[in-house]
């Protein structure tokens, strides 16, 4: 009898154990669950980030031929600067 006792007593100790065990794994299923929810939000900000980001580089590319653009008028604006104080020198000078 006393080996019934102790196989009984070790069979309940092993359902506690299995009891605590399936309350863990039901824990980690959530835990699993909330962290594919969180992972969904993420890749759609990164989504938005990425499209975000490209019209950003677009709106760069437009921005820097612009500024070139300027700097070619500039050149010409500063040549015509040039040669009006070149006529302005042989006018006043001669």
């Amino acid at each position: 009898m006393n080996s019934d006792e102790r196989i009984i007593e070790l069979l309940s100790d092993i359902l506690v154990e299995q009891k605590g065990m399936r309350s863990d794994i039901s824990e980690m299923k959530n835990d699993i669950s909330q962290l594919k929810e969180q992972q969904i939000i993420t890749n759609n900000r990164l989504e938005k980030l990425e499209e975000q980001q490209a019209k950003t580089n677009l709106a760069i590319g437009e921005l820097r031929l612009s500024v070139m653009k300027l700097a070619e008028r500039l050149e010409i604006v500063a040549d015509h600067e040039k040669r009006i104080d070149r006529l302005e020198h042989t006018v006043y000078n001669s």
